[in-house]
């Protein structure tokens, strides 16, 4: 028995254009529902995205806070407000929520820092082509792992203040894997006694016209971005309680850029990581290859970083006696950022309660029964960051 054998994983929430609950979700991609939205107004001096999946600003009576509080926030904390919000409502309908043992781990865009403003843009374009040069740019302006931004801070504040989590609190930036970061965080703050319980979520950027610029400069694979968020809760398992239920069993981390290397031993060397950071999810779950019966990669906006994805899923799973299915959300939330990763983690939360996974074929997505019970995230990081995380199936 580990530490993580004493937390589960449940209230599972997104908010997404496809629904406002994994159900929805699901429903929609078995379905394969067009939930995507035309993009004509974020023209600008880039070529516009033709589509996106955009969400409603959630207004603040459904968030349950002063509107006055809401307009000194970005829309991206308006989304996490309204995700927490989703994740909170079953359990606050069973008793009371929030209080000194209930901690936050968000996974943020830092919005006001991600996207380059013109100036910056401009100077980056006069040093392409100089590596060093362009990585002291970025360096001053994108701290990449700040965790004081104003998005950060007010979001954090304002979901803590609105359900009264006062326990241990932790933010994440977009350029590390944020969203199973604050996953990994938050259940360890649960199963090491830090907090009683622990809300976990992340947050996509808003569709904005610099995304493309940003994304373009990174390698941009033609992804269709998308706006959303996703939500859940961390709780220690109380004594005696045998109800079926979904733990974090495993999770592995490591870190692979391999820029300077060019591009081909930059993918390999990113690959590398990623293998070694499942090998080693799977190993603390104490189980294989053969022990997946779900995979829900990364959503990544990185053509390389797509590539190395690939290429460290076939390396583990080469000799799987049965290869598990790979399946991600995209074709009905658009690319999410920091939050797809926990949308998966909220798809196969729901996929393990119910013994059921989706497997993509050609342009459909069916459900079909899950042969094992454990289900694999992952969550790649723009600059060569890599997470795992194996979720296991209990009582079912």
């Amino acid at each position: 028995m580990t530490l993580l054998d004493t937390v589960r994983l449940s209230a599972p929430a997104v908010y997404t254009a496809a629904g406002t609950d994994p159900a929805t979700l699901w429903e929609a991609l078995v379905a394969g529902k067009d939930t995507s939205s035309p993009s004509e107004h974020l023209a600008g001096p880039w070529p516009p995205f033709r589509d996106a999946f955009l969400v409603d600003d959630p207004d603040a009576a459904a968030l349950g806070v002063h509107r006055r509080v809401l307009r000194t926030s970005e829309k991206q904390a308006r989304m996490a407000l309204y995700g927490a919000r989703l994740a909170l409502a079953g359990p606050g309908a069973d008793g009371s929520v929030g209080g000194p043992d209930w901690g936050l781990y968000l996974g943020l865009p830092t919005v006001d820092e991600e996207l380059l403003r013109f100036d910056a843009l401009e100077r980056l374009h006069k040093v392409a082509g100089q590596p060093g040069e362009v990585a002291a740019l970025y360096g001053r302006e994108i701290p990449p792992f700040s965790g004081l931004s104003h998005l950060n801070s007010t979001a954090a504040a304002h979901i803590s203040a609105a359900f009264g989590l006062m326990g241990a609190m932790a933010a994440y930036s977009p350029f590390s894997d944020a969203g199973l970061q604050a996953l990994i965080d938050g259940v360890l703050s649960v199963a090491e006694g830090e907090n009683e319980a622990a809300v976990i979520g992340a947050v996509s950027p808003k569709v904005h016209p610099l995304l493309f610029a940003q994304y373009e400069h990174l390698g941009w694979n033609g992804a269709v971005p998308g706006e959303g968020s996703a939500f859940l809760l961390a709780r220690r398992t109380r004594a005696g309680d045998t109800a079926p239920g979904v733990r974090p069993a495993g999770y592995g981390r490591a870190f692979g850029a391999g820029e300077d290397a060019g591009a081909d031993a930059g993918e390999d060397d990113r690959a590398d990581a990623i293998a070694e950071a499942v090998r080693a999810a799977l190993d603390m779950a104490g189980t294989d290859a053969d022990g997946i019966g779900w995979v829900l990669p990364d959503a990544v906006w990185s053509t390389s970083a797509e590539r190395a994805q690939n290429a460290a899923l076939d390396r583990v799973f080469a000799r799987a006696a049965r290869p598990p299915v790979v399946c991600t959300s995209v074709r009905a939330t658009g690319v999410l950022g920091p939050a797809h990763p926990l949308a998966h983690t909220v798809l196969a939360l729901t996929g393990l309660a119910t013994g059921r996974r989706l497997a993509a074929e050609g342009g459909t997505v069916r459900e079909e029964e899950l042969p094992a019970p454990r289900a694999l995230v992952l969550a790649c990081g723009v600059q060569g960051q890599a997470c795992a995380v194996v979720l296991e199936g209990v009582g079912t």
